[in-house]
């Protein structure tokens, strides 16, 4: 059973991706890992353009905030997805070259680490993220290949369809509340890019539809990695 679901990790992890999206709230405890990458990806947005990450935080609704200074501000603002889709992308593409999926644990284990030590300033987050690292450290040691495969997958495409999550907030609570729109990324980009001119909407369709290509690019990326590792394979 382990040879074919590592053989098959990349198509089950798509189901069950696509079906945690379309939960009200995910799964909660990948949703929080989803979140504590998006601030990450702001933050290092901030530091690789000059600015600083001063710190940030997880939430128990799993929210967060990343508090930056300088940089480039367009490039932080679309940091949180754009970053969610490079991050998932590549763990989808490590994913599928066997023998590495328990390197790639430790790098999580490692980052998780220094992140939470270095810049998570909120109880929950801090010990949301000491436990995640705890997780990817554990997972890493004893976990056997395929159910790294498994895990690795699915984290990655929940971290390229982050951004529908965010589009999915802005039509069902959008719509509801009268005169307002739910705080993310996409509202801020409005508010900052176009003055409030362009729609909230229009930035988390814009936000998705790039997802969705992303996440087909790395999906026939991976495709061709396992096509070519099983030539190579055979005797």
């Amino acid at each position: 059973m382990g040879d074919f679901v590592h053989r098959n990790a990349t198509a089950i992890a798509v189901v069950a991706a696509f079906l945690a999206t379309l939960l009200p709230r995910g799964l909660y405890v990948d949703e929080l890992f989803v979140t504590f990458l998006h601030e990450a990806s702001h933050g290092l947005a901030a530091i690789l353009t000059g600015g600083s990450l001063h710190r940030f935080y997880l939430n128990a609704d799993t929210s967060g905030m990343a508090m930056t200074s300088g940089g480039f501000r367009p490039l932080i603002l679309a940091a949180g997805y754009m970053g969610g889709c490079l991050w998932g992308g590549a763990l989808l593409v490590a994913a599928r070259r066997r023998g590495l999926e328990k390197a790639v644990c430790f790098a999580l284990c490692a980052f998780m680490l220094g992140f939470t030590l270095l810049y998570i300033r909120n109880l929950f987050g801090f010990a949301t993220g000491l436990g995640m690292a705890g997780f990817f450290g554990l997972v890493a040691a004893r976990g056997a290949g395929w159910q790294l495969a498994l895990l690795l997958n699915f984290l990655a495409l929940r971290s390229i369809l982050n951004a529908l999550v965010d589009l999915k907030t802005l039509v069902i609570y959008g719509s509801r509340m009268t005169g307002t729109v739910p705080v993310t990324d996409a509202s801020l980009m409005s508010a900052e890019y176009t003055a409030g001119l362009v729609p909230p909407l229009v930035f988390a369709l814009a936000i998705g539809g790039l997802s969705l290509a992303a996440l087909g690019a790395f999906l026939v990326f991976a495709w061709k990695l396992e096509r070519g590792g099983a030539a190579t394979e055979r005797p």
